[in-house]
């Protein structure tokens, strides 16, 4: 398959200096050979290739039409993408899950369709999935640059913006969840650091 003439899409991973690592971080917290993973707000597939190169089965989504062309243009054996906006509908309707990704997509549903919506997409999460992986901006400008309210935290400080998320995710997951301590990532000149958290259900 050809793939589509969208340059200064290509080098994605390479403006996030963080990319690399981040995939290494899931892979190692998966936790079962052979897992059937969903991957929100996918982009190019980069996640999903590299997940599946490590023996597992990953579904990427992704609401823009570039984005999804390019991601199956480039996909990995062990993949499959699907174009559509993600809502607490389209989850719920989907079977269990090992493990979801919300990587970079959390803040992006709040800018685009508000706060509780977002929240409502993390609790449909939650009913599907005993493992997730959330990555979390830092920058308030990248929850507001639609229209919607800024996030309670100070900008670009990684520790407010840890208590802010922590907040959320005991919020919407609830108390059989256990959140593991963000783990600070570097990112970009325009947002220096993100954050990582993996989450898992307790027994009980």
């Amino acid at each position: 398959m050809k793939l589509p003439n969208f340059r200064r899409y290509l080098d994605f991973g390479s403006r996030h200096s963080s990319f690399n690592e981040r995939n290494q971080l899931i892979a190692s917290g998966i936790g079962k050979e052979h897992s059937w993973i969903l991957d929100i707000g996918s982009n190019l597939g980069e996640t999903c290739n590299f997940l599946a190169s490590k023996g597992h089965f990953v579904v990427g989504v992704e609401k823009f039409e570039k984005e999804h062309k390019i991601a199956c243009a480039r996909s990995a054996p062990g993949t499959a993408y699907m174009q559509t906006s993600v809502t607490p509908e389209f989850i719920q309707s989907t079977l269990q899950w090992d493990a979801i990704l919300l990587l970079s997509v959390l803040h992006r549903i709040y800018a685009f369709e508000g706060e509780e919506f977002m929240r409502s997409v993390l609790r449909a999460c939650g009913e599907k999935t005993d493992r997730l992986f959330i990555e979390g901006s830092t920058r308030r400008a990248r929850y507001t640059d639609q229209g919607s309210p800024a996030p309670s935290f100070t900008d670009f400080d990684p520790a407010d913006a840890e208590k802010w998320h922590r907040e959320v995710l005991r919020s919407e997951l609830g108390d059989r969840w256990q959140v593991s301590p963000a783990r600070v990532l570097a990112h970009s000149k325009s947002e220096p650091h993100r954050l990582f958290f993996h989450a898992e259900k307790t027994a009980g």
